[in-house]
């Protein structure tokens, strides 16, 4: 069995996985922000979405509203030509029967064509209504998509930013790494990411520091030994002697 020197802290390999680890929290650190951007993202689309979405229902029933009442307007037009039709026709009437049917015609169109107009102004007092409507949401719109489009903007340069920076200690991170037994490192990267990133921690006390439970003696006694590595048989956390 090999020997360690008193003056080694820990064993070697746990030595190298502790300042993995320090490596790996930083860039853990880096990348958190960036990692959150795509919900973020989506939280804001949607409430653009939304908005842009209302701002358009508003854009449509306005126009619906226009056509409603350009077609009413056409309408009265028309029933104001087919009265002057009828009364036209009246001074070639050459006997009673035809001089009444002809002026009920004219009454009739006459009676629609007041519902009709009616119908148009309810619809124009309508229109006035919905402009101020239509220009808070267009306006809404367009605030929350100058908003989008600079978080959009910034999340770019964050991105960039970010990558640069996580590239440099990732070269960091493979000199670290060098050295450490295949099998070990994969162990300790599942714990990484499985244990809040915190793979290699302290024992105090007697106690894991990862989760709280007791040590046992013999692993105590091992890690005191220096010569192998030591898992928490809890939470199966690699283990070191806090100094």
């Amino acid at each position: 069995m090999r020997s360690f020197s008193r003056k080694d802290p820990v064993h070697p390999h746990v030595k190298k996985l502790l300042e993995l680890q320090k490596v790996d929290q930083e860039i853990a650190s880096l990348t958190k922000d960036v990692e959150t951007l795509p919900a973020e993202e989506g939280k804001r689309r949607r409430k653009l979405d939304e908005l842009e979405r209302i701002a358009g229902e508003r854009k449509n029933r306005q126009i619906k509203t226009e056509l409603d009442a350009r077609a009413l307007e056409k309408a009265v037009r028309g029933s104001d030509d087919e009265i002057k039709r009828l009364n036209e026709r009246l001074n070639a009437v050459r006997n009673n029967a035809e001089y009444q049917a002809i002026l009920f015609q004219i009454e009739s169109v006459r009676r629609d064509r007041d519902q009709t107009q009616e119908e148009c102004l309810r619809l124009l007092d309508s229109l006035d209504a919905q402009k101020p409507d239509l220009a808070s949401a267009t306006a809404a719109a367009d605030a929350e998509r100058k908003v989008f489009e600079g978080f959009l903007a910034e999340a770019t340069k964050l991105r960039d930013e970010r990558r640069s920076a996580v590239a440099a200690v990732l070269e960091r991170r493979k000199a670290v790494a060098e050295g450490l037994p295949g099998d070990l490192l994969r162990e300790y990267e599942g714990l990484f990411k499985t244990r809040d990133r915190i793979a290699v921690c302290a024992v105090e006390g007697g106690y894991c520091q990862g989760c709280y439970n007791k040590v046992t003696m013999n692993d105590t006694a091992r890690l005191m030994g220096k010569a192998t590595v030591v898992r928490c048989g809890s939470c199966q956390r690699i283990l070191h002697l806090q100094h």
